[in-house]
């Protein structure tokens, strides 16, 4: 195994956070926390508590305290969302009758 696989794989299975995978291998915590990031993104994986715990909350907090209340526009676009989401479900299933009908 790549050592950079063998951190990624450290940090999300053991929990072991940025500055002990620092000191034990040499490399910096911002190369660490790029290769994590870039590694979750591709495998489409959530992010685990550490992540959630220090990095997501604090600015998901910050980002409700400086926006105001939700806009007009911004409840418009959000129910246009819901309808094109509606849409794309009924889609995704008449493609699944149809593919099983061919075939």
């Amino acid at each position: 195994m790549e050592l950079k696989d063998q951190i990624i794989q450290e940090y999300l299975n053991t929990g072991c956070g940025y500055r002990k995978l620092q000191a034990k291998y040499g490399i910096s915590r911002t190369t660490i926390c790029k290769w994590v990031q870039v590694y979750q993104g591709v495998h489409n994986l959530p992010p685990i508590d550490l992540q959630q715990k220090h990095y997501i909350n604090p600015m998901a907090k910050k980002a409700q305290q400086e926006q105001p209340a939700t806009s007009e526009k911004e409840a418009e676009l959000l129910q246009k969302i819901a309808v094109l989401e509606k849409q794309l479900a009924h889609q995704e299933l008449r493609a699944e009758v149809l593919d099983t009908l061919l075939f």
